[in-house]
């Protein structure tokens, strides 16, 4: 204790005083200014979902992501703080918050002590005992105008999350202890609030009071499509496009097979792409660490679902389904095939290889006469081809499949043996000689 003496010459005062004797109260902060990640993936979802939340926000109102875990709803949370430009308060649900964790606390005493020696016959002593109160963030950001970030918020009692009702309505924190003077915090203008949640069948997840969700927008935010979560692995991994792809198209379709509910989400892509890096695997079902990654990064997930009947060798069957690598020259993409599935040919080049295959069949026929009493001896079966019924020897190389025709029906020749004679390749019926041709 400190003491402070003044002393004057004869029939003078002499004093002691104890002034404070604790150091002024602190206030528990975990405040920061989020900046914008330079590898944040902005995709068409994201940005759509951002720009309602800045929307909202902007108005007043707080903001609520709500959705299933590995969503990336945190990382959206502080991205949407960034775009405000302030101080930012984190805080993280716990089962055992409570009220005072967010508002503050009574955290000690002050004791003052004056000592009176005017007369020195006299000694007159008063102390003064008063309580200390410490700020905790959420009254930090509302006096101060910050940005709040409560993530998971329902993973505290709904109890302690009361104290928001009255924040969130009328602008008014109540601080319960007579130690201050006023007993409330008037919300600062600029203080906005930005919540996120998982669905309340989740293992320690509290049921939130209507009374402050309706005080609240909420946003779901759900699974990333195919083209986000593409754009994040390739982002934040060192894999090819190609690589990523495939890495995506696994955790996405044993996430499907579950419904969606519960499945591998895109942290165990990340994770797959990562360990991939690190290890130096190719992404191939050929590759046994890479299979075995997989096995180990999203079996044991898979199986903790409700009602899920995953085995490792479905795990393994999605793996080959989607990593197996064929060869260049006859790996066809599959929206190629989609294209070329779709394409039909024109009507003039199906009667140009109508016509043609007609005469190619005359000419068989003309030259197996003199060797062959009936077609039935060489089995011809009737098979039809652009509506156009002709005759096939099944003794025979078919013509038409091997001749490659495209378009334009060359006329360059190729030899065919049948019964030991050289048959020209049909020439283009375009052509006006192509009668004469045939004869000779």
């Amino acid at each position: 204790m400190s003491s402070v003496d003044q002393l004057s010459g004869r029939g003078a005062t002499k004093a002691k005083t104890a002034p404070v004797v604790t150091p002024p109260a602190k206030t528990m902060t975990a405040d920061f200014i989020p900046q914008p990640s330079p590898d944040f993936v902005i995709t068409p979802l994201i940005q759509d979902l951002t720009d309602r939340a800045m929307a909202y926000l902007n108005v007043g109102y707080a903001v609520h992501l709500s959705g299933p875990a590995g969503t990336g709803k945190t990382t959206l949370a502080l991205h949407i703080a960034s775009q405000l430009a302030r101080n930012c308060t984190l805080i993280h649900g716990d089962d055992e918050m409570k009220g005072s964790d967010l508002v503050g606390r009574d955290s000690g005493y002050r004791r003052q002590s004056i000592r009176d020696n005017y007369v020195s016959s006299i000694l007159k002593t008063e102390e003064t005992v008063s309580v200390m109160w410490t700020n905790n963030r959420l009254t930090t950001a509302c006096e101060q105008g910050h940005t709040l970030v409560y993530d998971e918020f329902t993973r505290s009692p709904a109890t302690a999350n009361n104290i928001l009702l009255s924040v969130l309505e009328e602008g008014i924190l109540n601080i319960p202890s007579s130690s201050q003077d006023k007993g409330y915090v008037k919300v600062h203008p600029n203080f906005r609030a930005i919540f996120t949640s998982n669905p309340e069948e989740y293992v320690g997840v509290h049921k939130t009071q209507d009374a402050l969700l309706d005080r609240m927008i909420t946003l779901e935010v759900a699974h990333q499509d195919r083209e986000t979560e593409l754009a994040i692995v390739c982002t934040k991994s060192n894999r090819s496009p190609e690589d990523a792809a495939i890495i995506v198209d696994i955790v996405r379709s044993l996430r499907d097979r579950l419904d969606g509910f519960g499945g591998p989400t895109i942290r165990a892509a990340l994770a797959i792409a990562t360990i991939s890096d690190f290890r130096g695997c190719a992404v191939s079902a050929d590759d046994k660490v890479f299979v075995a990654t997989c096995q180990d990064l999203l079996y044991f997930n898979a199986t903790r679902q409700p009602n899920a009947s995953i085995r490792r060798q479905d795990i393994e069957s999605i793996i080959r389904n989607h990593a197996t690598r064929s060869t260049p020259s006859t790996r066809l993409n599959r929206a190629s095939t989609a294209n070329l599935n779709s394409v039909s040919p024109s009507t003039p080049t199906i009667q140009r290889v109508a016509s043609t295959m007609e005469q190619v069949s005359s000419s068989i026929a003309e030259l197996s006469q003199p060797s062959v009493s009936s077609a039935s001896q060489v089995g011809i079966a009737p098979f039809a081809f652009a509506n156009k019924v002709v005759a096939k020897p099944i003794a025979v190389e078919s013509l038409a499949a091997k001749a490659n025709l495209d378009d334009e029906l060359s006329d360059s020749t190729t030899t065919r043996s049948m019964f030991g004679r050289s048959l020209p390749k049909p020439p283009s019926f375009d052509n006006v000689n192509a009668k004469a041709k045939l004869a000779t």
